[in-house]
């Protein structure tokens, strides 16, 4: 198999490896299991990876992926009409539960914690690009918008691990005042242009 097709077919296996462990749970699923799902005979998988440590690594980074990707097309596609992004958002973090209860797994298991830190780190990078974006969106400097941001993402954080709306609903709902009032302003320099 050439080094592209490899490539290519890992990328699948990693889905299908990620689903089966948000399903199965981190320290209950088997390498069997793993072969199972992704339809290889068994120990097939060490073909692709070198061990479950680095299936595990990768689904984690593949969930950061999922998430963050999720989160994204809400915000983006959504900034204009800000209530509803925040419902979006909402929706979204349901969905995404799963997903981030896996993550939360491997972050605090004492087998793998440190190992993903450096993947949660490049994650936290991302946040000021986020920023830049929003603030170039809304007509404001990033650092009106950053605190906005940043609740934002504690508050999706918070919901998806814990599915408390009584943790969510009070950050995200400060979140949305202030975005709404940064639009609100370039709205206002908009009309006073026209």
């Amino acid at each position: 198999m050439s080094e592209e097709k490899k490539i290519k077919k890992r990328r699948e296996l990693l889905s299908l490896c990620l689903d089966c462990l948000i399903e199965k749970g981190l320290t209950a699923v088997t390498t069997k299991e793993l072969c199972s799902a992704v339809q290889l005979q068994n120990g097939g998988i060490y073909y692709y990876f070198t061990s479950k440590d680095e299936i595990v690594l990768a689904c984690a980074e593949e969930a950061i992926n999922r998430i963050e990707q999720a989160a994204l097309d809400v915000v983006f596609e959504d900034l204009n009409d800000i209530r509803h992004m925040m419902e979006h958002l909402g929706s979204m973090a349901d969905k995404m539960s799963p997903t981030m209860r896996f993550l939360v797994s491997v972050c605090v298991s004492q087998e793998y914690g440190e190992k993903v830190k450096p993947t949660l780190v490049r994650l936290a990078a991302q946040y000021s690009y986020y920023t830049r974006r929003i603030a170039r969106l809304l007509g404001c400097s990033e650092s009106e918008v950053e605190p906005f941001v940043h609740l934002s993402i504690l508050a999706i954080n918070n919901y998806m691990i814990f599915a408390e709306r009584a943790l969510f609903d009070p950050q995200i709902e400060a979140a949305k005042n202030g975005l709404l009032a940064l639009a609100r302003r370039k709205q206002d320099r908009a009309d006073r242009q026209d």
